[in-house]
């Protein structure tokens, strides 16, 4: 799958659990590893979604793991990995927002961030990524560009 931000190549991301854990359920999972926009598609056709361009501030979560050092705040990137590439098995990403501008911030995160904001063209910014209005009936949201983070 092509990526409909930056056209570089997508990459599947396993989609775990039952789909009736999920809301709404997802079938297929998409990352790009060029400009981190992911794609989520569900069991219909039409059912997609892809969240909106953020910045740097808005768009990182921050990483957790008892194996990252104390008083460093390092952004989850994907895959078990920060985006300075510290990796390790059960590194995840926490419910809380990492910011660049925190004093105990990961500066090679930081700079990570910024390149990875670069690969956004400034014409995909701004809620330019469209999807389909889902089916009637169907359990996504009705959208013609959907804000939110992305993963």
């Amino acid at each position: 799958m092509t990526c409909d931000v930056c056209g570089h190549e997508m990459r599947g991301v396993p989609v775990t659990g039952s789909p009736a854990d999920r809301s709404p359920p997802v079938k297929e999972r998409w990352f790009c590893p060029w400009c981190h926009a992911w794609t989520e598609w569900g069991f219909r056709p039409q059912e997609v979604v892809r969240p909106q361009y953020e910045p740097v501030n808005r768009r990182w979560e921050r990483a957790e793991s008892p194996e990252l050092p104390e008083g460093v705040a390092h952004a989850y990137g994907h895959f078990g990995a920060t985006l300075c590439g510290v990796e390790h098995e059960g590194l995840s990403a926490s419910p809380h927002r990492w910011v660049p501008e925190w004093a105990d911030a990961c500066r090679g995160c930081e700079e990570a961030a910024v390149v990875i904001d670069r690969r956004w063209p400034r014409e995909m910014r701004g809620g330019k990524r469209i999807g389909p209005v889902p089916p009637a009936g169907s359990d996504w949201p009705p959208f013609q560009a959907l804000g939110g983070s992305a993963r």
